[in-house]
């Protein structure tokens, strides 16, 4: 009984160490928060950050003056120029001879260059601009040799002085005048207006644009309604068109206007001609101005209207205008036929005379005329 009860204290104190290292507390007290330990952090944060960005900008300072102080250094001034030009070529006229001189020889011949150096002056406008900051020379090794130097004379010229370079002044371009352009309104007049559409017009019609060739010459004749050119043209296109009403009226309306303007009388007179209306014709052509230059044309179209009409005397007297006018013997011809038709018989005898005078009548007007005088002469 006594292992026993051993045995059992001994799983008891084992369950009881087991539930200890096993046991979790229900719940943890809550730790204060420490509010200084984060301030603190961030403002140590603030300023690493603030240092860095100090020394950044330090450092760019410094090596953009670094870059400004190396640009200023490649510049070189022209006493330094002139003094590295004249230690290379004092190298380079000791180093001419085959052989160099003694230590001696060298010597004095240095001391007489220094005497006899003359100053060279170096137009330093002429020479390239170096970008070393800093002009190293090197002196060449000279070989030492046994046997006796050669002597070797040295001329050093003087450098002649460069004459002054004029300093290039770049004149001020030359203002250009700044031009004033004014725009004049100039209004055209009403025979100007008429005579650019009539251009217009005939431009249109030669190009086959017959719609707008008639808009012009409408709208030349609404400005200009007394204009000849533009009032005949539109008519004798409206006659074309078979328009032949509108023509004449186009037409009429001109010779109420211009009662006696002969080129609307004549295109007036052939339309009403050729459309039958012969009567009219011949009113038209009542009155005709004897200086105007379609004269012959309306004596002759109102005679052949008077003749169709039965008005053998004056269709007569317009042939004897006309051939007064012309001293053609064709006028005389039908002057005489005239008279002899209407019952004149002296005036178609002096007719008939005065038309066999003339040298433009062929052989067969010629033989009638002799019958007809054979005839009238005879009575």
């Amino acid at each position: 009984m006594s292992v026993i009860n051993r045995m059992l204290r001994d799983l008891d104190q084992r369950q009881q160490q087991n539930n200890r290292r096993t046991y979790t507390p229900a719940a943890v007290a809550p730790q204060p928060i420490h509010w200084a330990w984060i301030v603190g952090i961030l403002v140590v944060s603030l300023a690493a950050i603030i240092g860095a960005l100090n020394l950044w900008w330090m450092y760019s300072s410094n090596q953009a003056s670094a870059e400004v102080e190396s640009a200023s250094t490649v510049e070189t001034t022209p006493v330094e120029l002139s003094q590295a030009i004249a230690k290379s070529e004092a190298l380079a006229a000791e180093t001419v001879g085959k052989e160099t001189p003694t230590k001696s020889e060298t010597s004095s011949q240095e001391a007489a260059a220094k005497v006899e150096k003359p100053n060279v002056i170096v137009d330093v406008a002429t020479l390239p601009k170096t970008q070393d900051t800093e002009v190293t020379e090197k002196s060449p090794k000279q070989p030492t040799t046994e046997s006796e130097p050669a002597e070797t004379n040295v001329i050093t010229e003087p450098a002649p002085t460069p004459e002054p370079t004029p300093k290039a002044t770049k004149k001020p371009p030359a203002s250009s005048s700044s031009q004033s352009f004014s725009v004049e309104r100039v209004q055209l007049s009403s025979q100007e207006l008429a005579d650019t559409n009539l251009a217009k017009a005939r431009e249109a019609f030669q190009k086959g644009e017959q719609a707008r060739g008639q808009e012009l010459l409408e709208k030349a004749l609404v400005v200009k309604p007394d204009h000849v050119k533009v009032r005949s043209e539109l008519a004798a296109y409206w006659y074309g068109r078979g328009l032949t009403s509108r023509a004449i009226t186009l037409l009429q309306q001109g010779l109420d206007l211009k009662p006696q303007q002969t080129e609307w009388q004549l295109l007036l007179a052939r339309i009403y001609e050729r459309v039958g209306r012969v009567e009219q014709a011949y009113q038209v052509l009542a009155v005709i101005p004897m200086q105007a230059p379609e004269t012959p044309e309306l004596l002759q179209l109102r005679a052949s209207s008077a003749t169709q009409l039965g008005y053998f005397n004056e269709a007569a007297a317009d042939y004897t205008a006309l051939a007064t006018q012309s001293n053609e013997g064709r006028w005389w011809l039908a002057a005489a036929v005239a008279y002899e038709d209407g019952d004149n018989i002296e005036a178609a005898v002096r007719s008939y005379h005065q038309a066999i005078k003339q040298p433009d009548l062929g052989q067969d007007a010629r033989s009638y005329i002799e019958q007809r005088l054979a005839v009238l002469e005879g009575f």
